[in-house]
């Protein structure tokens, strides 16, 4: 069949809704044939012709246009049951390709008996049959699709989304809140290369088109914002992967916002309270008579920080706690504003590249871009629209149509017991394709099939006759060829306790989340430098661990055995063993006595790892009776004499066998730096 055909012939020029109309006015006797084609511009002997086939079907059938002597390899009903799969497919999130498309057709045609011409070398219908059904399916188009995990796809299902709203519900009902008091609080992140830029335009048919960017991976600072259901917002913080503060950081931002530092550049439990909460409550303003809403996910820096929890106690504010892997869609901020922020970010970044030509974007830039994205994006309109279409502000619970929880079926499972909690979905429900039903042949399907393999020698059923059984056929449906996915009935074992919507701020959370510091409190084992030692390299033992207990038995053997193990290396061990380093220090000999808090020593300890000898500077900050708290330092730059504190502590227990001895004359200088006496 030629791709590309143009027409040669006036045949058939006319429109299927002319043509429908006009049969309608025929059959039901307003009009002659001869009338209703002259006034709805139709051959009449076409419209007498199908007039007559309207007697017999609908008038919408018999106004289709016809392809010559070309025919369908399926009829309506078929073609029907195609559409519906691929819509419930795509609805499941395993929408189908082109390729997946032209296999199922040839499969449904060939185990069904149907005549066609497709390719049996190859088992796909092909291309001309593909676009020809795109065509008398308008619905379709092919669409690049985004990515979803399993973990969206399963959360976001229908008991989470009710039980989130059963427990908004009760607190709008209890508190009255307003638009102006609820709040909704989310990170991002903004980097100084954008994720994706967009499209330019470019010459047809030119293989790559390249765009300008300031590096190949950029540096990411995570944004905290926040606004509430009236079209308010509060200004951002920004947390900046740095140690110290510059100021240049502050150039351009939005007025009033906080600036932080950390070395990872994300959001730390005690960046998000208490310094963001007080920022919060700034701008807020809760008091008893009108309190505060706070909506934000299920992230550890909020749930399980205790100091939130407290504080809003404290200052009227109730903390509402989205399902887990739903804020895609439950997630107001997510929903309405991230979108256009990082729009706009990208559009800030490429105007720059190409304003200061020879120059790349840093995080001393970054800030300045933000601010310019962000005016631009925070609109009363974006505000407003995020609780709408999440169902917040104004309260509407059915807000999600059904179609959206159709990728979360894959993963369902019945409940049973009528508490809430999802039993294993009966036996009989497997991933295994369901047996095909017997079905009296549809029109357009030929009366004999071909014989499964299985069936070659088969026999006639006892009491039937042979002619009984042809009468009927067994019919493979779409989902038969192609069965639709289904996770294990069987649910995996988890060791972990998993997320879950909730009022943060109600009791019994409370009362869990100090339980659970508790406990972890009580389980963190003390952070013995000296916690894996091995002894003589020479004889291949095996590596001991020291475990902490409380006994002085225990710390005793453990001391022995750092003893045993350090007096067993020598000089001679140089392929084992590295040479201890940072020998030029002045130390004196000290006995165990004679060390006071503050004391600077000097540290011989054992890597296990590297198995070597290392040697560190320590401040004693307390002193037991076998052991030492200490705080280590760190060499400045590469000045052997000159040690700092790290931003982080790095405290630790050592034992007496492993200090060196006392740096002499510690001085102080700038910036915290400690000069000490060399050899």
């Amino acid at each position: 069949m030629v791709r590309k055909y143009n027409r040669k012939t006036t045949q058939q020029s006319w429109s299927e809704e002319s043509m429908k109309r006009a049969i309608e006015e025929v059959l039901g006797g307003s009009l002659t044939v001869k009338s209703a084609a002259a006034e709805y511009n139709v051959p009449k002997s076409t419209l007498f012709r199908r007039a007559k086939k309207g007697n017999e079907e609908n008038a919408s059938t018999a106004a289709k246009k016809g392809l010559g002597r070309f025919r369908t390899v399926f009829n309506v009903q078929q073609e029907g049951e195609i559409l519906e799969y691929i819509l419930l497919m795509e609805k499941r999130l395993f929408g189908l390709s082109q390729m997946d498309l032209r296999s199922l057709a040839y499969q449904f045609a060939v185990r069904n008996g149907i005549p066609n011409n497709f390719d049996q070398k190859s088992g796909l219908a092909g291309r001309d049959w593909i676009q020809g059904f795109l065509k008398r399916h308008p619905r379709l188009s092919m669409r690049l699709p985004e990515k979803t995990s399993a973990a969206r796809a399963s959360a976001f299902n229908r008991p989470n989304v009710t039980k989130f709203f059963e427990l908004l519900g009760e607190l709008m009902d209890r508190y009255k809140f307003s638009a102006s008091h609820i709040y909704n609080c989310d990170e991002t992140g903004i980097s100084t290369v954008p994720n994706k830029p967009g499209k330019i335009i470019s010459l047809k048919g030119k293989k790559q088109v390249g765009i300008l960017s300031s590096a190949e991976r950029g540096t990411l600072i995570t944004v905290e914002i926040c606004y509430n259901a009236a079209g308010f917002y509060i200004p951002p913080l920004l947390i900046f992967p740095r140690v110290r503060r510059n100021p240049l950081f502050e150039k351009g931002l939005p007025p009033e916002s906080l600036v932080e530092c950390h070395p990872t550049g994300w959001m730390q439990s005690h960046i998000f309270a208490p310094t963001w909460f007080n920022h919060f409550l700034k701008y807020s303003k809760p008091t008893k008579e009108e309190p505060v809403l706070l909506i934000l996910d299920g992230h550890s820096t909020h749930t399980k920080n205790l100091e939130l929890v407290q504080m809003s106690k404290e200052n009227n504010v109730h903390i509402l706690v989205i399902p887990p892997h739903t804020s895609h869609r439950m997630q107001p901020l997510d929903v309405s504003f991230m979108f256009p922020l990082s729009s706009y970010y990208g559009q800030e970044c490429k105007n720059w590249l190409r304003n200061n030509p020879g120059k790349v974007v840093t995080i001393h830039d970054s800030g300045e871009l933000f601010g310019r994205a962000y005016q631009r994006a925070a609109t009363i309109q974006n505000a407003l629209s995020g609780f709408k279409n999440t169902g917040i502000c104004p309260y509407n619970p059915g807000v999600f149509p059904d179609d959206l929880f159709e990728p979360a079926e894959t993963t369902n499972r019945k409940s049973n017991n009528g508490n809430g909690e999802e039993e294993d979905a009966p036996e009989n429900e497997s991933n295994t394709p369901p047996d095909p039903i017997e079905r009296t042949p549809s029109p357009g399907t030929v009366e004999n099939i071909p014989p499964q393999p299985n069936d070659a020698n088969s026999s006639p059923l006892p009491g039937c006759s042979y002619k009984q059984q042809q009468s009927q056929q067994l019919y493979f449906s779409p989902q038969d060829i192609m069965p639709i996915p289904k996770a294990d009935t069987q649910r995996p074992k988890r060791n972990y306790k998993r997320g879950k919507t909730m009022i943060l701020t109600s009791t019994p959370n409370v009362e869990e989340l100090k339980e659970h510091n508790r406990v972890c409190q009580s389980r963190k084992p003390k952070n013995l430098a000296t916690r894996k030692l091995f002894s003589a390299a020479k004889k291949g033992k095996k590596l001991k661990v020291i475990q902490e207990s409380s006994s002085d038995s225990s710390l005793q053997e453990s001391k022995d055995l750092c003893d045993d193990s350090l007096s067993s290396w020598n000089e001679d061990d140089v392929d084992e063993i590295s040479k201890p380093l940072h020998q030029s220090l002045a130390v004196e000999q000290v006995n165990v006595e004679d060390i006071k808090d503050g004391d600077f020593l000097k540290v011989k300890l054992a890597d296990v790892k590297s198995k070597s000898t290392k040697i560190f500077v320590a401040k004693v900050q307390q002193i037991e009776d076998t052991t030492v708290t200490v705080s280590f330092m760190r060499q400045y730059r590469q000045n052997f004499d000159t040690y700092v504190f790290p931003e982080i502590p790095d405290e630790s227990e050592i034992f007496f066998s492993e200090v060196v001895g006392r740096l002499l004359n510690p001085k102080m200088l700038r910036h915290g730096q400690i000069k000490f006496d060399i050899k």
